[in-house]
């Protein structure tokens, strides 16, 4: 029978990529039915290019699948059902992936269960490894129809709470959790965490996707903003382990962001070495993984 995966997730961690990935595998359906990009309007961080999520949602389909369903964070058992009967309606052969930012995890699996619907719950956390894709993090976050850019401060901790706090949430009730890294770095690592079969072409497509949206390597010795972050992300994903309560690493994460403010001007770095030093201590505690 065919499966609707559902792509649970919050905004800004490019997961309509993901869930194109996902629906290019050959048990998918893929049929373009709309155009696949969208460009988001930016401020600070420019332009975003992003994924039209109806790319490949038939048009009878699209009055179940609508934008209610899509950006309802409380989905109901009735919705679900619905899009189950409608798309094996459809008669397609094919599994489709959708996305959603349904935050009820632990319903719809429980429904799902009860009721035996024939859906796989997928959601996704930014993870450990999350700070090479600042740069596609921040267009999306901080853009004319999400969020204004403040300061460094204010989008560090927005950060920090992401991983003490969202991405916990997002890993309690799921059949697969998926980390920024799984499908930004290389799609197979998506597609053996989900069991099916990969598209062998989408590495090429990825490295594309970030090309539209100005992916930068990290380059720790650029004194901006997107720099900063991704080298206050290593460090906080490193080591974080290290710390045992959300105060301590609190106190870590500001420690980090006091490390790398200190650099200004002529004062530059050159290398994560010198943050590492100064953020441990601040901390008095040597940052030292067994």
């Amino acid at each position: 029978m065919s499966q609707i995966y559902l792509v649970c997730t919050r905004s800004a961690i490019s997961a309509s990529a993901l869930t194109y990935i996902i629906n290019q595998s050959p048990q998918f359906y893929n049929v373009v039915h709309n155009n696949l990009w969208l460009k988001e309007a930016g401020s600070k961080f420019a332009d975003a290019t992003v994924i039209e999520d109806w790319w490949n949602i038939p048009n009878s389909f699209a009055k179940t699948y609508n934008h209610d369903v899509r950006n309802n964070e409380n989905i109901k058992l009735e919705t679900l059902q619905n899009l189950c009967n409608e798309w094996d309606n459809l008669h397609t052969g094919k599994h489709i992936a959708l996305f959603t930012h349904a935050t009820n995890t632990g319903d719809i699996i429980k429904w799902k269960n009860k009721y035996n619907l024939p859906i796989t719950v997928v959601t996704t956390i930014m993870g450990a490894s999350c700070y090479p894709y600042m740069d596609l993090f921040l267009k999306r976050e901080y853009n004319n129809e999400m969020n204004e850019y403040v300061n460094l401060f204010q989008t560090w901790k927005h950060l920090y709470n992401q991983f003490l706090a969202q991405d916990a949430m997002w890993s309690v009730f799921a059949d697969v959790v998926l980390a920024m890294d799984d499908w930004l770095n290389d799609p197979s690592v998506a597609y053996f965490a989900l069991d099916i079969s990969p598209n062998n072409n989408m590495k090429a497509w990825v490295t594309e996707y970030k090309q539209l949206n100005n992916f930068n390597k990290w380059d720790i010795g650029i004194n901006n903003v997107t720099n900063k972050l991704k080298t206050m992300c290593y460090i906080y994903g490193k080591y974080e382990s290290l710390f045992h309560t959300n105060q301590e690493k609190k106190l870590f994460a500001i420690a980090t962001l006091e490390s790398i403010t200190a650099y200004k001007g002529k004062n530059v770095i050159t290398s994560i070495e010198q943050i590492v030093d100064n953020t441990q201590k601040t901390i008095r505690k040597q940052l030292t993984l067994a």
